[in-house]
Formats: structure tokens, C-alpha cells, sequence
């Protein structure tokens, strides 16, 4: 049967559906309509995902990226901006990812991944903490990496007692503390060398005190009796050992302090 259409309504309808079809091959997986938004939006966060999980960064941070512009109201954009941040993390860019996180928290106070988001950041800080081989003793270096961590990590626990790898971030919160117990400690050494035992004695008080619950308490305490006894203080000595002895009693560092009450006498 001939087309009764005029051939250049033909030809423009034709056109129309070639059109339509090419439209449809870039849109009509994410397509706009109003009623799909929330689908395609979640089916390009999860296209996304696939990228992620196969660890291809550029191609996975490209489409997160797609997301958060074509989707910026739906509850995928600010997944995205997290994933965003967990990248750079996988990257090992602590620093980029701290600012990510941040920016995460910052526009998302309230989202429930907020406490993924602190936990990550405040192990971005740990990670900061240079144990280079080149390097000095992390003990005789500067601290502020270490004080960071602790704080972030700190903060984390107490306001995440039960959030994410929170048992992880217990052990990594001790070992912080311990790293600062080492170089207060390593300071008090240094000034026992040089006679000057009060201050000594304040260093090694700074780290029981300021401390307390690391993993090198008993350390702590020990050389806080010795720094006593040079200073004659014998019955504050005595106390602290005898403390020592009692509170860990299965430690092997309480040997020294059993000598140094021995040395004391009754």
C-alpha cells in the first residue's frame, strides 16, 4: 500500500524516530522523568558501585560524580560524596580524605553514615603517623601527628561508642596513647641523664596522669618511683611501687619495681 503522507512529513517523521531512538539510547537508562527519578537514581549510584568494587577509581569517581550533578535530591547524592571520600582513603591520601569526610559531615550532620564517615577521618589521622625506617625513633619525634589521631580517634569513641570497627579503633586509640607515653618518657629519660630530676619527675607524671590506660602504664609508673628515689622522696616511691605491684601484679615489668622496694627495705 502506497503511504498516503506527503513525502516530506514522511521523511521528518522518520527522522523523528531515529531521533527519538538516539535519544533514547543515552537517556533511557537515567532517564529524567519525574517518576523515574529515584530509580535511576539508584540504579547510577549502583552502576557506580560496580566500578568501586572493582577498584577502577577514575571511572568509579567519575560516574559518583554524575550522580551527586544529576541527582543532587535524591538519597544517593550524599552516598556518593561519601563513596567519594572512601576513594581517596583506598588511595592512600590521608589528607584528601579527611577533607572529604569533613565535607561529608559538614552537609550531612544528620545522615546515618555520619558516624562510617568520623570513624574513616579519625583512621586517616592514625595513618598519618610516619614509622619510616629512615627516620628517628617515632618516640624522639614531633608528637602532633600522633595528638591528632588521638583526639580524632578519641572523639570518635565517645560519640560512636557502638559505631563502625569501633573495637579496631579501641586498639588503635591505645597504641596512640602509648606513643605519647614513649616520648614523654623519652623526654623524662633525657633528663635523668642530665641530673635535672624535677623535670623528669614531670614528665614522667604528665604521661601516668595524662595517659593513663595505655599499654605502658606500668613503664610510666616504674620510672616515676625511680625519678622519686634520686629525689629522696622514698615514701612517695614506695607507694608507687607498692601500687604497681598491686594493680599489675601479673606484669613482668613489676619486677624492677619488687627490686626497688627491696633496695628501700621495710
Amino acid at each position: 500500500m502506497r503511504s498516503t503522507l506527503p513525502g516530506s512529513v514522511l521523511i521528518c517523521a522518520l527522522l523523528g524516530v531515529a531521533v527519538s531512538a538516539c535519544g533514547g539510547a543515552e537517556k533511557g537508562k537515567y532517564g529524567t522523568g519525574v517518576l523515574q527519578y529515584s530509580e535511576n537514581a539508584r540504579r547510577a549510584y549502583e552502576d557506580a558501585m560496580v566500578a568501586f568494587r572493582d577498584k577502577d577509581w577514575q571511572e568509579a569517581s567519575t560516574q559518583f560524580r554524575e550522580v551527586r550533578r544529576r541527582f543532587s535530591f535524591s538519597i544517593y547524592a550524599p552516598l556518593a560524596q561519601l563513596r567519594l571520600a572512601d576513594i581517596e582513603f583506598a588511595q592512600d591520601k590521608w589528607t584528601e580524605a579527611i577533607t572529604a569526610y569533613k565535607g561529608f559531615e559538614r552537609e550531612n550532620p544528620k545522615h546515618p553514615e555520619v558516624g562510617w564517615a568520623r570513624m574513616r577521618m579519625a583512621r586517616s589521622y592514625y595513618n598519618q603517623i610516619s614509622d619510616a625506617f629512615l627516620l628517628p625513633a617515632q618516640e624522639e619525634r614531633d608528637q602532633s601527628a600522633v595528638v591528632e589521631a588521638t583526639r580524632e580517634i578519641a572523639r570518635f569513641l565517645e560519640e560512636f561508642p557502638e559505631g563502625p570497627q569501633v573495637n579496631e579503633m579501641r586498639e588503635l586509640h591505645a597504641d596512640c596513647l602509648a606513643r605519647l607515653v614513649a616520648h614523654e618518657l623519652y623526654v623524662a629519660r633525657f633528663y635523668m641523664r642530665k641530673d635535672k630530676y624535677e623535670a623528669a619527675l614531670a614528665r614522667a607524671t604528665y604521661a601516668v596522669t595524662k595517659y593513663r590506660g595505655s599499654k605502658r602504664d606500668v613503664e610510666a609508673l616504674v620510672i616515676q618511683g625511680e625519678i622519686l628515689l634520686m629525689l629522696k622522696r622514698k615514701q612517695e616511691a614506695r607507694a608507687t611501687f607498692e601500687y604497681v605491684i598491686k594493680k599489675y601484679p601479673d606484669d613482668p615489668r613489676t619486677v624492677q619495681a619488687r627490686k626497688f622496694l627491696k633496695e628501700l627495705g621495710p
